[in-house]
């Protein structure tokens, strides 16, 4: 494991037992369901459950994303910063104190109350999720200057980091009213738009378990003339599923020296000819005379 992996490994072992207390308060709801009768079987408040649905998604696709960033890492001019590893152990945190906020507990007389949970919990709920917003923006900040050596160089090129950026500030605007009074509608207007921002999230990333039909996971599985663009994730790839580093082999910012229409990459004859016919594989045509 390099030291990207350790990190990444280290997260999912938080958010992972977060997700177990969530799983554990919900199981004893359920078994209490199943053994109590009358007013001493607790209730299911959707408010509450759906948050609590929402929360697992969030962070399943923070999982997946990171899956991408551990490609970058591969790359031996990237290293690792104190920074990163801050701010993903921030994001850690963050999302592990949502998951306590959620998991619901017994009251004092021995019964467990959802709704009353949900009302006690909305502002608190409202801060960290706006916290985890800010944690989860300042990982793709270090983690974009350990890849390029900016801070903003990712956010500057690639469509991918740029909406993710957006759905980040959504969030922080959507727990808004989340601060204010409790009231019905709000909070399931808040809600639908949540469920609506996952959906999208999750159908905007690309599919992993196309990794066999897209090894570098550029979004291109037909004619992927480039297979290594993990390497260079943060550029964006042309029709080919190349990037302009992969196509620029010699670093001399020119992806077709000899100026014969064929990429350096495709290019079996590199120095044609200014003005010669050439074939796909930029070899001269010889010509009848």
């Amino acid at each position: 494991m390099d030291n990207f992996e350790y990190l990444t490994v280290s997260y999912v072992l938080i958010t992972g037992i977060g997700m177990s207390r969530l799983f554990v308060s919900l199981g004893t709801i359920v078994e209490e369901r199943a053994v109590l009768e009358g007013e001493d079987r607790p209730q299911f408040h959707w408010m509450l459950t759906t948050w609590i649905l929402l929360l697992i998604a969030i962070i399943s696709l923070s999982w997946h994303a990171f899956y991408k960033w551990n490609l970058a890492y591969e790359d031996p001019q990237s290293q690792l910063s104190p920074f990163s590893t801050l701010a993903l152990t921030l994001l850690a945190g963050c999302f592990y104190i949502l998951m306590e906020l959620l998991s619901p507990e017994a009251s004092e007389d021995g019964k467990i109350d959802m709704e009353r949970h949900f009302l006690l919990i909305r502002p608190h709920l409202a801060r960290w999720v706006t916290a985890s917003m800010l944690a989860m923006i300042l990982v793709f900040l270090t983690f974009s200057h350990d890849v390029t050596g900016s801070f903003t160089e990712v956010y500057r090129i690639s469509t991918a980091a740029q909406l993710g950026l957006l759905v980040n500030i959504g969030w922080i605007i959507l727990v808004t009213p989340l601060y204010l009074p409790a009231q019905q509608w709000r909070d399931l207007a808040v809600m639908l738009t949540g469920f609506g921002m996952v959906i999208g999230m999750t159908l905007g990333t690309p599919s992993y378990s196309l990794i066999q039909d897209d090894p570098d996971l550029d979004g291109v599985l037909n004619n992927d003339l480039c297979e290594d663009s993990d390497l260079w994730f943060w550029e964006e790839v042309d029709q080919f599923g190349c990037t302009f580093s992969q196509l620029d082999m010699n670093g001399n910012g020119v992806i077709d020296d000899d100026g014969d229409g064929v990429y350096d990459r495709f290019d079996d004859c590199p120095n044609t000819a200014a003005g010669d016919t050439v074939n796909d594989d930029g070899c001269s045509i010889p010509t009848g005379g």
